[in-house]
């Protein structure tokens, strides 16, 4: 009986671990697209490692559109120049980063790069960017900043530095005592089982576990310890952090936060708390230029952005960077007057990073609905991995942002909320944009 025909690759890595790697990459992908590629590991001593991948479909006895979907993946992931860090590393002076907005808000100038890459120049943020954005939909991120900056006595009576991580799937109205919390506190001593004291309102911080080594910058502080604490207050957490901590500002400000920044560091249509650093791009936005805009041509959406925004890329290919995973809430309404301006052909205006990332992996969602992967059901646990879009976007490319939004609120109500969390990375030279 003649073998069904195959599809075969080689490709040499310098070591056994790196082989590893990229087999382990390539077994995410295959459960994405619902097919596996047969693989062996070929050791070739002090001359590196070969990985060899077959596929075919064994109930066909024959090669299918499935065999080329994820051939077509498996080259995604490996081809394409590596996303070198150096390239990307520029000289900033410090006297050229401004330590205090604007003021009064709205009032910093105003860059614009058009399509076709020409580049003009405006004097006042707040007086052109309605004119800019007229006829768009226009998207934001209405994520609040929580007071998330800590210090914590480590019973010697030297303080250190508490910065709470992650409050995305934290309810700011619910006691401290009620949640397990990620953080980072600025010592290499900390071990499972301390105790320590907040000094301003003398509540006990218990370490409930470690998960590592958190690193940064040394002007920025130096390396921590990533841990998981318990912060033993009956107050709300939200109330807890307004009385005892400070505004996360970027460490690369090199200055202590203030009062103003409460208030600056915050967009005006700011609305339920769970973010440790600001979406930045909106902090321009005035009440008077979102009258100016319309309501009916606005839509918001939620994704609490985590302190892993802050942490250094540290190896030297960015795509082996191991994104954070970021928490978001959608309101469904909210997602049917996105698609409703898509379909009348309105240009979609998204501010900021997390606003994209948002979109981005709910189009991503989408299509994992339609194709039915398992795990996506429950709109209330909705997750994206870092490079899952590599297989989705192979199986079939054709489907629109629309198409996949539809399917992913199908049979919702409009005050329904889509909860998740993503990993999404973004890649230039590789990524497709499939909402903006």
């Amino acid at each position: 009986e003649q073998s069904p025909a195959t599809l075969r690759k080689s490709i040499h890595f310098a070591s056994y671990t790196e082989a590893l790697q990229f087999a382990k990459k390539v077994d995410e992908l295959s459960t994405i697209m619902d097919h596996h590629a047969n693989m062996k590991i070929a050791h070739k001593c002090v001359n590196g490692v070969d990985l060899e991948m077959e596929l075919f479909s064994f109930e066909a006895k024959e090669l299918t559109q499935k065999d080329f979907d994820a051939a077509r993946a498996i080259d995604l992931v490996y081809a394409g120049n590596p996303i070198n860090m150096k390239d990307y590393s520029y000289d900033l002076q410090q006297e050229s980063i401004a330590l205090f907005p604007a003021e009064p808000r709205g009032s910093s100038k105003l860059l614009r790069v058009n399509s076709n890459g020409q580049v003009s120049y405006f004097e006042h943020f707040g007086n052109n960017i309605s004119s800019l954005l007229e006829g768009c939909h226009v998207v934001f991120n209405n994520s609040r900043v929580l007071d998330a900056r800590l210090a914590v006595d480590l019973g010697d009576g030297n303080e250190v530095e508490l910065m709470l991580l992650d409050l995305g799937n934290v309810d700011p109205a619910l006691p401290c005592s009620d949640h397990r919390i990620q953080a980072m506190i600025r010592s290499d001593k900390v071990k499972v089982g301390d105790v320590y004291s907040e000094p301003v309102s003398g509540a006990k911080v218990e370490v409930m576990d470690m998960r590592g080594i958190w690193e940064e910058e040394e002007e920025s502080g130096g390396n921590g310890s990533d841990c998981v604490v318990r912060i033993h207050s009956n107050d709300v957490i939200s109330d807890f952090l307004s009385v005892n901590g400070s505004v996360p500002i970027p460490p690369y400000l090199h200055r202590e936060a203030v009062e103003s920044d409460k208030e600056r560091y915050n967009n005006v249509y700011a609305k339920d708390g769970g973010s440790v650093a600001a979406p930045t791009a909106g902090l321009h936005f005035t009440d008077e230029s979102l009258a100016e805009l319309g309501e009916s041509n606005i839509s918001s959406l939620t994704l609490h952005v985590g302190a892993g925004t802050f942490m250094p890329v540290r190896s030297e290919d960015a795509r082996e960077h191991a994104m954070h995973a970021e928490h978001f809430y959608v309101n469904v309404g909210e997602l049917r007057s996105i698609v409703k301006a898509m379909e009348a052909g309105k240009p979609i205006a998204v501010v900021g990073t997390t606003s994209t990332r948002t979109l981005e992996s709910l189009y991503w969602l989408g299509v994992k609905r339609l194709r039915g992967i398992s795990g996506n059901d429950d709109t209330k646990q909705l997750e994206l991995g870092q490079f899952e879009w590599r297989g989705l976007s192979v199986a079939d490319p054709s489907i629109t942002a629309v198409t996949s939004f539809k399917a992913l609120i199908d049979g919702m109500s409009d005050d329904e909320i889509l909860i998740g969390q993503t990993s999404l990375m973004i890649t230039p030279n590789s990524y497709n944009f499939k909402v903006i």
